[in-house]
């Protein structure tokens, strides 16, 4: 590091959370023995299995110079399914700025503009050999298996009769997944991941700006998946969110150039595209954790409320679909 011998240099290493998929997520503070000043700062990622394909996707990111995500400073493979990213860190405006419903529309205008611009061709690598159809119908499958097993564990009981539209809608998801991809408002390249845990304000030009982070699970798919897991998640957490949720998301639509309020059928895919999201393994891990002895009492309650909020997401897709 820096021409110098590794004993030069030292290092202050502190782990982060990097959610449920990564395999290890640290900053560090780097600087020369002898140096003074301020020591520089990353984060090192490592990611492993199908997760490499996150390096592709940084890399892509790099040449769109877009700036919503953290700029790849550099790789290190270390086996033939275990790489090491090296990137940028982000300093966050504030810790929690989602209380104000203009700033969780930023966000939704910052989707927006990378649902509209983000070049395909530059993702080939990061797109190639993963079938996320597949993996959502096994996940949908597994989720199915989870439920049926924990339904009658007390902490699930208020949400037992969730059980039949999971089944039927299950069941249908390939046809769902059909309609939704072909529906307005088409599809796009997605983060596919997008949450309050994987999106960050940061002050450029002394204006805030959203940052997303966590994308090894960028993807083709409907805009409306991206839109609707943000609202959805953050709705959870902050009640005028919830409240506002409409308006919320026609101010997606109307940097889309969509007429707001939505129309039927693209409101239809709206919940359609969220009954996805609830297969992709969130609500598999709020049944999980609701269900779980090595949870304390308090996580199995949040976990309930989540799944809850899942299975009537869940609902009111069956309903749409049988209508």
């Amino acid at each position: 590091m820096y021409g110098r011998s590794p004993q030069y240099v030292r290092l202050d290493i502190r782990p982060l959370n990097g959610g449920l998929r990564a395999a290890g997520v640290a900053r560090v503070w780097s600087r020369m023995a002898c140096a003074a000043g301020a020591p520089r700062s990353f984060v090192v990622k490592r990611a492993n299995g199908t997760d490499c394909r996150e390096l592709a996707a940084y890399q892509a990111l790099g040449r769109a110079r877009q700036g919503i995500a953290p700029r790849l400073l550099g790789f290190e493979r270390t086996g033939p399914d275990e790489v090491y990213l090296y990137l940028e860190w982000i300093d966050t405006w504030r810790e929690w700025p989602w209380a104000e419903p203009e700033v969780a529309g930023m966000v939704l205008e910052r989707l927006a503009h990378l649902h509209e611009t983000l070049p395909e061709d530059s993702f080939v690598p990061a797109l190639a050999g993963w079938n996320y159809e597949a993996l959502l119908s096994r996940s949908a499958e597994t989720t199915l298996e989870l439920f049926e097993a924990s339904s009658r564990h007390p902490n699930l009981a208020g949400v037992r009769r969730s059980l039949a539209p999971l089944r039927r809608m299950v069941r249908a998801l390939p046809d769902v997944r059909s309609q939704l991809l072909s529906a307005l408002p088409g599809t796009a390249l997605l983060h596919g991941d997008v949450h309050t845990g994987n999106t960050i304000m940061t002050m450029r030009a002394d204006t805030p700006e959203p940052v997303l982070l966590d994308w090894a699970r960028v993807r083709r798919g409907s805009p409306l998946e991206d839109v609707g897991s943000w609202l959805q998640s953050l709705g959870y957490w902050e009640p005028e969110a919830r409240r506002r949720h409409d308006s919320l998301l026609g101010r997606y639509l109307a940097a889309r150039g969509f007429a707001s309020p939505p129309s039927r059928t693209l409101r239809d895919a709206y919940w359609l595209a969220g009954v996805s999201n609830a297969m992709a393994g969130a609500l598999r891990y709020h049944i999980y954790m609701a269900a779980s002895d090595e949870a304390s009492d308090c996580e199995r309650y949040q976990a309930a409320r989540q799944a809850g909020d899942w299975l009537r997401i869940v609902r009111r897709a069956d309903a749409i679909w049988r209508a």
